[in-house]
């Protein structure tokens, strides 16, 4: 209930709520303020009439004593009749007799004979005052001793005839004051409510035509005033911002362009150093491979030079023993001799040729899988061992010495041209980095496999190792610290690729300047399994 009443409160036009605020006001004081006052009064004076009446009873109860006493009815009530001076007292009893005994009626005083008369007053004290009517006992003695009791009873006609009056002049009063409040309400509406409209007119107009230009005219230094003070400087502070976005839009935009520029001009950059990029691995795969012949040359020229010389001792014993023949001085001691020099000549050719037959096999190997970007199945150990042969050439030049421990056992069925890479980038490394001027040094290569189908291949060496600032970057394409000496920084960028994308695996390298250098590769044993894409 009190909340809808609130809720139709609050929906009101501002006018309204100061009217009914302030006559609802005036009118709650007022009802409050008139209650309270007719309430007080009508206390106070019923208080001072039975203080009065109390009184009265006392003094008659004095005169009425000798009376009493001489047992004169008559002049008890000739001195009651004096009550009629009151006239409101509507009963007045003389009542003979003491504390222990019943009183009896001993003279009354009743201008009113309808009224109910002193005998049907019954036992003194039994009976209190009711809202019609006052009443007053007090007890006639003498020499303190009580002989018997006078009674007094009046009406409150006069207090609520006063009462009414009272009221009436209090409705005509809150009449009159709501009427005062009412006009005082309207003049000071106008004062607040003017204001208020102007400011709402202001704020609609600006919705719908976005004026920021547009201020609110102040009508007084008040509260509302303030107000519009504050709406006139925050739609200064909006048009200001709206010219800062403005200027910072344009500035954006010319900004966005010089971008649009910059980005084509990098894209044009990037696309070139792709081209570059791609180029220079292919050089640096191709000095590889011209490596791996000048290694191929350098490794088969052994056998090859044991064989000529073998064959060529075979050609001219051959001549001797022929011209021996035809002169007839071949004797059969020449003739073992000569048959065991040829079997001797013809199994150094034999295992010579075999031992180049395998180099190049091999040499052949390495140079097709590192030329090509297929899959095949091969052994892990072997194939190391196949891939450091053809490193032999360089590692021949120097004092490092190179220890394989991996399993024999382990089958893997992965890019073989990428290990060969792989492993070639980082011998190469190592020697160009970390053995510089031909120091001594070793190189470990070492593998395991996991039951989880991936292989931890670790690679090592004892050399100079790599600075803490320089192993941040040290799989950064370009990095190279041997420019000078013809670095092209794309060796450990290409290793980092190969494993990271073309094996499915991750490396993780760990150094520590005069400590030597730990590469750490792991990829799946076997890449059809593990979803890397071809």
């Amino acid at each position: 209930m009190m909340s809808a009443f609130l809720g139709s409160i609050r929906d009101l036009p501002i006018r309204q709520k100061m009217l009914v605020a302030i006559i609802g006001t005036s009118m709650l004081v007022l009802v409050i303020n008139a209650s309270v006052s007719l309430l007080l009064g009508w206390n106070s004076t019923k208080t001072r009439i039975e203080r009065e009446l109390k009184i009265t009873s006392q003094i008659y109860a004095e005169n009425v004593s000798a009376a009493l006493s001489f047992n004169d009815d008559v002049a008890a009530r000739t001195l009651l009749a004096s009550l009629k001076s009151l006239p409101e007292l509507e009963l007045a009893c003389v009542f003979r007799g003491g504390v222990s005994r019943q009183t009896v009626v001993f003279a009354e005083y009743n201008p009113l004979l309808s009224k109910t008369p002193c005998k049907s007053v019954g036992a003194l004290g039994d009976s209190g005052p009711d809202s019609t009517h006052i009443e007053a006992i007090s007890p006639v003695t003498i020499d303190s001793e009580p002989i018997g009791y006078i009674y007094l009873r009046r009406s409150v006609d006069d207090l609520v005839a006063s009462s009414k009056v009272a009221g009436v002049t209090v409705v005509l009063t809150l009449v009159i004051c709501v009427a005062v409040a009412y006009g005082l309400a309207s003049f000071f509406r106008g004062l607040v409510e003017q204001p208020i409209q102007r400011l709402l007119g202001v704020t609609q107009k600006l919705s719908q035509e976005p004026d920021l230009a547009t201020r609110v005219e102040k009508f007084a230094n008040d509260e509302i005033g303030k107000l519009f003070d504050s709406f006139n400087h925050m739609i200064a502070q909006i048009q200001d911002r709206d010219s800062q976005l403005q200027a910072t839009r344009k500035e954006l935009e010319v900004r966005l362009g010089e971008i649009e520029a910059t980005n084509s001009t990098l894209n044009q950059t990037l696309l070139r150093l792709k081209k570059t990029q791609e180029q220079l691995v292919h050089q640096e795969k191709m000095a590889s491979l011209g490596a791996l012949v000048a290694g191929v040359a350098h490794e088969i020229n052994t056998p090859i030079g044991v064989g000529v010389t073998a064959s060529s001792t075979l050609h001219s014993s051959t001549e001797e023993a022929l011209e021996n023949y035809e002169a007839g001085r071949l004797t059969d001691s020449g003739l073992r001799r000569y048959m065991s020099m040829a079997i001797q000549s013809a199994n150094i050719l034999m295992t010579n040729l075999n031992r180049a037959a395998n180099l190049i096999h091999s040499f052949k190997q390495v140079a097709v899988d590192q030329s090509s970007s297929e899959t095949r199945r091969f052994n892990l150990y072997e194939y190391v061992e196949e891939v450091l042969l053809s490193l032999r050439p360089r590692l021949k030049k120097t004092l490092i010495k190179v220890n394989v421990n991996i399993d024999k056992s382990i089958q893997v069925h992965s890019y073989p041209g990428a290990i060969s890479q792989v492993i070639t980038n980082l011998v190469m490394n190592s020697l160009v980095h970390g053995f510089p001027d031909n120091q001594p040094g070793s190189i470990s290569l070492g593998a395991e496999c996991d039951e989880g189908g991936l292989i931890t291949l670790i690679y090592a060496d004892d050399g100079e190792g790599i600075s803490e600032q320089n192993l941040r970057k040290v799989f950064d394409p370009f990095f190279t610290t041997r420019r000078a000496a013809g670095g092209s920084g794309l060796g450990m960028h290409i290793v980092y690729n190969l494993v990271t994308q073309q094996l499915g695996g991750k490396i993780d390298i760990h150094s520590e300047q005069g400590r030597g250098v730990l590469v750490q590769l792991t990829f799946p044993v076997d890449i059809r399994q593990a979803g890397v894409p071809s």
